[in-house]
């Protein structure tokens, strides 16, 4: 569960630089007004600790896809043993 937080987290600071870089806005400051600058490093260092989580997460998985999927492959292994065995 936390690598999808991880995911979503790390998805909207790449959607916050592209329209930095594309159209000059940032949008986490736009959504933090100058006022409640403190929010923003907050959200900024949640998309950080994200970052790093993921970069250690592909790290202990090798980068495989195979290991990457593993709960979701998990999850249906299971489901298709319940089902051979309530057939």
């Amino acid at each position: 569960m936390i690598t999808i937080i991880a995911l979503i987290l790390v998805t909207i600071g790449a959607l916050n630089w592209l329209s930095v870089g594309i159209f000059n806005f940032n949008i986490v400051n736009w959504i933090f007004t100058p006022n409640a600058y403190v929010g923003a490093r907050v959200v900024y260092a949640l998309v950080g600790i994200a970052g790093v989580w993921l970069i250690a997460y592909l790290i202990y998985n090798r980068f495989s896809p195979k290991r990457i999927h593993a709960v979701e492959d998990m999850a249906h292994h299971k489901r298709h043993e319940e089902y051979r065995e309530n057939k």
